[in-house]
């Protein structure tokens, strides 16, 4: 054993001292092992000096046993920094080992719960339906709300429509039934059409030839100032000059 693995098991030289060399070599192994994957020779020594201290020594009734049962193997979760619950490098509690224990206190409580006959979640006793109080209120609370369907109603009156010209919404009664307008629109399309009115009743018809004797129009437009055309202006002429 060298000075390193000696020193390690010094808390627990006494014990090892009551051992057969078999024993003796598969401790000194498990030392070794546990140095050469990264535990520290003050964390094996602290390991071992805590769980010594735990413990009658008149309960070791197997000191071999003991030590590679008990004193050596790292308790803990899959964290290699953790060491009985306990970050080694900080000194701070393990989170995961905190769960761990949340999780296993809750299961006792809820077999005790339901050997008592009580609701394994409250503790309180079931109704009539095998559900405590408690139960029945977080399913009301976590059930969603019926949706509220809102109809809309239907107004009174005549019925409605959209203006064929601007699109505004009107009562289809009266003359908005026959043109489908509303007042304005409707106002406005009769000014209009006074508007257009004289307009179109006041329309001059284009000039056109009177013909030679003023009785034969040939349809053309007049020279100005004559109630010709170049033509007839022309034959006009010909007959002064003959």
């Amino acid at each position: 054993m060298n000075a390193e693995l000696y020193a390690v098991l010094e808390p627990v030289h006494f014990l090892l001292e009551q051992v057969n060399d078999f024993v003796a070599r598969k401790v000194v192994r498990e030392v070794g092992c546990q140095l050469r994957e990264g535990t520290s020779p003050e964390r094996l020594q602290y390991r071992l000096t805590a769980r010594l201290a735990k413990v009658m020594l008149s309960d070791i009734r197997d000191p071999g046993r003991w030590l590679l049962g008990v004193a050596l193997p790292r308790w803990g979760c899959g964290l290699q920094d953790c060491e009985a619950g306990v970050i080694w490098r900080t000194g701070a509690a393990c989170e995961i080992c905190a769960e761990v224990v949340q999780d296993k206190t809750a299961a006792r409580q809820r077999e005790q719960r339901i050997a008592q006959g009580l609701c394994p979640e409250h503790g309180t006793r079931p109704g009539p339906s095998g559900r405590c109080g408690a139960c029945e209120l977080d399913d009301a609370m976590a059930r969603p709300a019926p949706a509220v369907v809102v109809q809309q109603g239907v107004p009174d009156g005549p019925p409605r429509g959209s203006c064929g010209d601007c699109g505004v919404r009107i009562l289809l009664t009266g003359r908005a039934l026959e043109d489908g307008l509303c007042k304005l629109c409707r106002e406005e399309a009769a000014a209009l059409a006074a508007d257009q009115g004289p307009a179109a009743s006041g329309v001059t018809e284009a000039p056109v030839c009177s013909g030679p004797d003023g009785n034969a129009s040939c349809g053309r437009e007049p020279l100005p100032s004559r109630s010709v055309c170049a033509r007839h202006r022309v034959q006009e002429l010909a007959g002064a000059v003959a």
